[in-house]
């Protein structure tokens, strides 16, 4: 099976001091047809540098766009995947031929490796008719997120090869209506890459440098925007899935007459934020509302156990000594805290904006977002 060359080259994460000194660097033998003591050079380099979660994720990795496959494989356990299966993957995924030898063991034992993944369906769904049905939901969202990101490694290949992309993030998660766990977990698994890119924009690591040494300034700068596309759109839409969540309670009929004359902004394009339904903040004990047109962050808490309460357009019951809002410089890099962010994070956030706080007036316009309303 031809399988494309991968868009770079993944730098070693060890030193390179002594360790590539006598060990050399990642094989690469091009079209050259590889003697059998290339092959157990590859192997001990593989061996040497790389851990049994490389070797599990080099073998995944190689059949990435066959689906079934890739299903079968994500249902063994790491510690099946060894580093000489794994140094065939990515010897073939460069590019490089491997012997015959080499090629016959392979494909024996990849297909062993199959037979054990439908062992494992097999025997869930013989478990399944036995016992009473019972979803395991890490497993289904491990899978979900795992077909996400085949399809998504498509779209950075396709970036790869030219630099450029129509792909918006945004517009593929609604459209795939991608929940908010999956949505956040794909986030968490480009964060590294962003990361990695980064540094070596910053050209102080020189395995990285020399990962990417092929790549242009231009070229890199245009990933770093790519990868961070992805990861904030990620991340926004897994809050927004969340917020929207949120709406689905029934609310008493008082409720409903209280909010019923709030006026406020439902959306705000620009920065992907979406308001709650405003009947969450009857009886929350802390608000966090963002005025558009200001870029002011306002937070409001409750005077006591009753809550927050809402007459007209006015936002009552409110604490004046403790809420407070700010301006903000870079709204997109603040916002997203307030979407997600645990209590801890919330009590830092508007102390750590190095701008003037005042005390809100409590009213809402049609000017602001509900961010976010916690009971």
């Amino acid at each position: 099976m031809a399988i494309k060359a991968p868009r770079r080259k993944k730098p070693v994460r060890t030193s390179k001091t002594l360790d590539e000194k006598y060990m050399g660097g990642e094989p690469d033998w091009g079209n050259q047809e590889p003697t059998m003591e290339m092959m157990v050079g590859a192997y001990n380099w593989y061996n040497y540098f790389h851990n049994q979660k490389d070797h599990a994720k080099a073998v995944r990795s190689f059949y990435k766009k066959d689906k079934s496959k890739f299903q079968l494989l994500n249902k063994l356990p790491d510690w099946r995947f060894n580093h000489v299966l794994a140094t065939i993957c990515r010897m073939r995924a460069k590019g490089c031929s491997v012997p015959q030898q080499s090629s016959d063991w392979f494909d024996e034992s990849i297909q062993k490796l199959f037979d054990m993944g439908k062992e494992v369906v097999e025997a869930k769904k013989e478990e399944v008719k036995k016992t009473i049905p019972k979803v395991s939901i890490q497993e289904r969202i491990r899978e979900q997120v795992g077909n996400y990101i085949a399809e998504i490694e498509e779209q950075v290949d396709l970036f790869a090869d030219k630099y450029k992309s129509d792909f918006n993030m945004y517009d593929w998660l609604r459209s795939n209506d991608v929940k908010a766990q999956q949505s956040n977990a794909i986030a968490d698994y480009y964060r590294p890459l962003l990361s990695e890119l980064v540094l070596t924009e910053a050209g102080k690591d020189p395995d990285l440098n020399e990962g990417y040494k092929d790549v242009s300034k231009k070229q890199l700068k245009s990933f770093i925007e790519f990868v961070q596309m992805l990861v904030d759109d990620a991340a926004t839409w897994g809050a927004n899935q969340k917020t929207v969540r949120k709406t689905r309670v029934k609310k008493p009929q008082s409720v409903s007459k209280q909010v019923s004359k709030l006026k406020y902004q439902s959306e705000y394009k620009e920065l992907k934020l979406v308001s709650i339904n405003p009947a969450d903040i009857i009886g929350c004990n802390q608000l966090w509302v963002y005025d558009t047109k200001d870029r002011k962050l306002k937070k409001f808490d409750s005077m006591g156990p009753a809550g927050l309460s809402i007459k007209g357009t006015t936002l009552q019951g409110f604490d004046p000594e403790s809420s407070e809002q700010k301006k903000l410089r870079k709204p997109e890099q603040i916002l997203p805290n307030v979407l997600s962010g645990g209590k801890r994070i919330l009590s830092k956030l508007l102390p750590d904006i190095n701008t003037k706080g005042t005390i809100p007036n409590g009213r809402i316009n049609t000017n602001m977002i509900i961010l976010r309303a916690i009971k």
